[in-house]
C-alpha cells in the first residue's frame, strides 16, 4: 500500500483551524467493539497499515496522525506538547462520536494516553476507555543512529528554554559555553557545531528536536501527575516492555517501585518485536492479551508450522 493509497482510506477533520488526518473504519453508528491506536515517535499512521488491514476485520478502527505528523497540518505555533496532544486526541474522539474503546498506544504515544487517563481519573472525558495497551513498538536505536549529534545535543540543559525559538534562531554562538562540563565539551569543536547546524537548518531536523526536547521536558515535569493516573486507574492495563530498549525498562522499574495494582499487567516483549519490521507478530503479541480467540485464529492463519 503507498501513502496516497493511505491517504484515500482517510479524512481531515478540522481542530483549532487546523486539519487532522484520521482514518475510521465504521461508521458513527457502529456497534462494533472499538480500538484506537496512538503511534507514537518517529512512526506515522501509515506504519500501522498492516496492523489496520487486519483488525478492521473484527474491530472498528480508529487511527490519526497527531498535529506535525504525517498527512496532518503542523500549526504554525506548535511544540509538540504531549499536553497539547492528549487534547487534540480528545476533542478528535469527539467529534467522531466515540462512545467506548480501548486505546493501543506507544511511546510518544503512550505518554498521551497516561495524559488522557488522567484525565479520564478525574471524570473529565466525554467518553468511556475501556483499557489501555502501552507497547514500545518502535526501533529506538534506529533513531538515535540517525539523530547522533542531536540526541547527544538534546541533553544540553540551554535547550528547553530556546525551544520554541529554534526555528528562527540565528546565532551559533548559543552552542558555545565557558561552561567546563562534560556536555559543553563535546560542543567544544567547531566541526561538530557546524554539523548539529546544518541539521538545525532542515525543516525536518528540527522537528525532531522539538519532539524530543518536548517529550524529554514533560516526561520529567509531569511523571508525578502521569505515576498518579496509574495508581489511579480502575480500568484494565497491560504496559508491555522490551529488554533492548534501556529508558523502557528504566520507566518499569520506576512503575513496579512506585506501586503494584491488580488492574496493572506487565508484560516482557521477550521477542523485541517492533512494528517497523514485524507487524503482524506485534499484533498478535497484543491480541494474546486482549483477545485470545482473535489471537488464536489469526495465528493459524499467518503462522503455519
Amino acid at each position: 500500500m503507498t501513502a496516497e493509497e493511505w491517504k484515500s482510506l482517510g479524512k481531515f477533520v478540522t481542530i483549532d483551524n487546523n486539519k487532522i488526518f484520521v482514518i475510521d473504519t465504521d461508521e458513527p453508528s457502529s456497534r462494533r467493539e472499538t480500538i484506537v491506536i496512538l503511534h507514537g515517535f518517529p512512526v506515522l499512521s501509515f506504519d500501522f497499515r498492516e496492523i489496520l488491514l487486519l483488525l478492521k476485520e473484527h474491530y472498528r478502527v480508529v487511527i490519526h496522525d497527531h498535529f506535525g505528523f504525517g498527512f496532518s497540518d503542523l500549526p504554525k505555533t506548535y511544540c509538540y506538547s504531549l499536553i497539547d496532544q492528549a487534547n487534540v486526541c480528545i476533542e478528535l474522539w469527539h467529534k467522531l462520536h466515540l462512545k467506548s474503546f480501548t486505546i493501543i498506544a506507544s511511546q510518544f504515544g503512550s505518554m498521551i494516553a497516561k495524559e488522557i487517563l488522567y484525565k479520564k481519573n478525574a471524570n473529565l472525558l466525554p467518553f468511556n476507555i475501556k483499557s489501555i495497551v502501552f507497547s514500545n513498538n518502535s526501533d529506538n536505536k534506529q533513531l538515535h543512529d540517525n539523530l547522533d549529534t542531536i540526541h547527544n545535543f538534546i541533553q544540553n540543559k540551554k535547550l528547553s528554554k530556546y525551544r520554541e525559538v529554534l526555528n528562527n534562531y540565528k546565532n551559533k554562538d548559543f552552542f558555545n559555553s565557558d561552561e567546563d562540563n562534560e556536555t559543553n565539551k563535546k560542543y567544544k569543536d567547531i566541526t561538530k557545531i557546524e554539523t548539529i547546524w546544518k541539521k538545525f537548518n532542515e525543516l525536518d531536523n528540527q522537528k525532531k528536536i522539538l519532539v524530543l526536547s518536548s517529550y524529554n521536558e514533560e516526561i520529567y515535569l509531569y511523571w508525578h501527575r502521569w505515576i498518579k493516573a496509574l495508581k489511579d486507574a480502575i480500568i484494565p492495563i497491560k504496559i508491555f516492555w522490551r529488554k533492548d530498549d534501556i529508558a523502557n525498562i528504566k520507566e518499569i522499574l520506576l512503575n513496579i517501585a512506585t506501586f503494584q495494582k491488580d488492574t496493572i499487567q506487565i508484560i516482557e516483549n521477550d521477542k523485541c518485536f517492533v512494528i517497523e519490521t514485524e507487524p503482524k507478530s506485534w499484533l498478535l503479541m497484543i491480541l494474546k492479551e486482549i483477545n485470545r480467540p482473535l489471537y488464536a485464529t489469526l495465528k493459524e492463519t499467518y503462522f503455519k508450522s
